[in-house]
């Protein structure tokens, strides 16, 4: 095994794993037998994590035990990888239909942060990738996730005037922006045109939670001359198609 940097973490993590296998509980002489610790290491590893939630101590049998922290974060692993595993689906199924590159973002501070991506198979296609950041003003991604708050909100996170023009189709006012996003909350989805990348265009919706916030953004992007007014409705169409079945799991989760 590759040497883990923080010695402490590690061991705190590995005696966790090992009260993970011992429903029963174990002593406190078990774990540092078993984790070949001193007894003194042991006993204040199991004190630190019984103090913080992860670990039970009973006093009358002396053994630890799993805490209840140590279920909830289990439970809230478990709840990403089944909301991970449904977006990722149902994207899929847009990509088989229209075989364009599509994005999964979440905002990040004024970026949008793209967290999943499908790429097109055709040779001429959008170039990205999971973990760059684009600026929520001038991406479809951005829009959507813009369109579930407030135009006061909109005003208060761009009250320095700070947007930037990444192509000279890029919008650079609030105004507009509240313009755009007014006809996003009407139309259901966002729109970009050029406005982040020269010759690709984007459509976006937004992913709410049950407060109508957006958890997630998902979009398709395609070089221009693919992308006219036409498959902007038709891929905006397969979008909102899924978004139903997407946001039930996340309002009820």
């Amino acid at each position: 095994m590759a040497e883990v940097p923080n010695r402490t973490l590690q061991r705190g993590l590995e005696m966790l794993e090992l009260l993970g296998t011992h429903a029963g509980g174990m002593a406190l002489s078990e774990l540092a037998q078993a984790l070949r610790l001193p007894r003194s290491t042991a006993f204040n590893l199991a004190q630190t994590l019984t103090r913080l939630g992860y670990a039970t101590h009973r006093e009358d049998t002396g053994k630890y035990r799993l805490g209840l922290k140590m279920f909830e974060i289990g439970a809230g692993a478990m709840h990403q990888m089944d909301v991970m595993e449904l977006i990722r689906g149902c994207m899929a199924e847009v990509h088989h239909t229209i075989n364009e590159t599509m994005h999964l973002g979440v905002r990040a501070e004024r970026d949008t942060l793209y967290v999943d991506k499908l790429d097109s198979t055709q040779s001429v296609r959008m170039t990205s990738y999971v973990g760059a950041r684009s600026p929520l003003h001038c991406t479809a991604l951005g829009k959507a996730i813009l369109s579930t708050m407030d135009d006061g909100e909109v005003r208060a996170l761009y009250s320095d005037g700070l947007m930037p023009a990444l192509t000279p189709h890029t919008i650079t006012s609030v105004e507009q922006l509240l313009e755009q996003l007014s006809q996003v909350r009407s139309s259901g989805y966002a729109v970009e045109r050029e406005e982040s990348n020269e010759n690709v265009c984007c459509v976006a919706i937004p992913l709410r939670d049950r407060g109508g916030r957006a958890v997630y953004a998902l979009s398709v992007s395609a070089p221009s001359f693919r992308m006219g007014e036409k498959e902007i409705a038709h891929c905006a169409g397969l979008l909102l198609g899924i978004q139903p079945r997407i946001e039930q799991f996340l309002q009820n989760a």
